[in-house]
């Protein structure tokens, strides 16, 4: 299978109306549906990354927001903070 990069954002939304968190990201496909994993572009200072282990501590489901379109996904760090799973969440 081809691996397809792509820039998006990583959003954490706190309620409908409050982004709390909005991380530019390069994404890639894996070879199964509905994951990429994620590399934070540019990498993110320590501050920063010790926000988003907090986030994703507290609630693991983020949106994917690409320039036309957004899924939400659910978050989880491999390799360090600086490089995520994300695997898609299916719409109820």
């Amino acid at each position: 299978m081809d691996h397809v990069e792509k820039t998006a954002h990583l959003e954490w939304w706190a309620n409908p109306s409050a982004c709390l968190a909005r991380i530019p990201i390069r994404v890639t496909t894996t070879a199964r549906t509905g994951e990429w994993e994620a590399l934070f572009s540019p990498p993110l200072d320590q501050d920063v990354r010790e926000n988003l282990r907090q986030l994703i501590d507290a609630d693991p489901c983020f949106t994917l927001r690409f320039d036309a379109s957004a899924v939400e996904v659910q978050a989880e760090d491999f390799d360090g903070v600086d490089h995520l799973r994300l695997t898609l969440i299916p719409e109820p």
